[in-house]
């Protein structure tokens, strides 16, 4: 029995393994991440005010990709345009000429090109940019990095969805690399699905091998997440909302994404 349970964690140990030797992420290190750019109650998230804010501020930033049914790349955090638009509509449903006609909050601001958002910044702060899953995951993908390919600032990439950090791993092996996690607790029973519970015990690091873990922190004092303080690959810490947390935080994880607080420079 008990050589059974060694093969079992053996097993397990070998899912959960990051990409290791340890890659250089000091290009991303010395800045903290707002999330969804700097926003607040005038300027709505993922739009170009939010994103031109934290470049004033020095702020790297994280931001979400979607692709349209017009194969464009939007940047839009949900799958739907109900909660920042008011209209119940799948964004990959829409395309891009459609989603020009939206204002984000009801505010002036609408929702920006993936190609807008990389223009303005133009390499000022360091980019962490979430891939989001997509019934056309490769594709994507493929046009996130070739977009990509022509932008001189520094970024890495990172997404729930296994399959799109797999398809790093293997066409652009360059790029730093992430998987999103979280833990199960606290989530709707309905969204408990086998893709969540990969995520909350980090087993899917066996299909994209990413060279970070992007993690809850509210749910990180759990067996996969001390496993992986103990493998040591890099850590990022989402979503940070007091400078106490990320005080706390600091010496836990190399990188942070934070909102509803301007942090302290460090």
């Amino acid at each position: 029995m008990l050589l059974f349970l060694l093969i079992l964690f053996a097993l397990y140990l070998f899912l959960i393994f990051p990409n290791l030797p340890k890659r250089d992420i000091r290009h991303l290190q010395g800045y903290d991440y707002a999330h969804r750019g700097l926003w607040n109650a005038t300027l709505p998230e993922n739009s170009m005010a939010a994103f031109r804010n934290a470049v004033a501020h020095g702020f790297g930033m994280e931001l979400d990709v979607h692709l349209t049914k017009d194969d464009q790349l939007v940047v839009f955090h949900d799958d739907t345009l109900l909660r920042m638009c008011g209209v119940d509509k799948p964004i990959c449903d829409c395309s891009l000429e459609e989603l020009r006609q939206y204002r984000l909050n009801g505010t002036a601001e609408g929702i920006p090109t993936f190609d807008e958002l990389l223009t303005m910044v133009n390499g000022q702060v360091p980019l962490i940019i979430e891939i989001k899953p997509d019934k056309r995951i490769s594709e994507l993908c493929q046009r996130v990095h070739a977009r990509l390919q022509q932008y001189t600032g520094t970024y890495c990439i990172e997404s729930f969805h296994p399959l799109a950090v797999q398809w790093f791993r293997k066409n652009a092996p360059q790029v730093i690399r992430g998987q999103l996690a979280h833990g199960l607790y606290g989530k709707p029973a309905k969204e408990r699905t086998w893709l969540l519970r990969g995520l909350a015990s980090l087993i899917q690091n066996v299909v994209g091998r990413p060279d970070f873990i992007a993690y809850e922190h509210s749910t990180d004092r759990n067996l996969p997440m001390i496993l992986m303080r103990i493998l040591k690959p890099h850590l990022v810490c989402w979503t940070v909302r007091s400078q106490y947390d990320m005080n706390v935080l600091r010496h836990r994880y190399d990188l942070q994404i934070f909102e509803g607080f301007i942090p302290h420079k460090h």
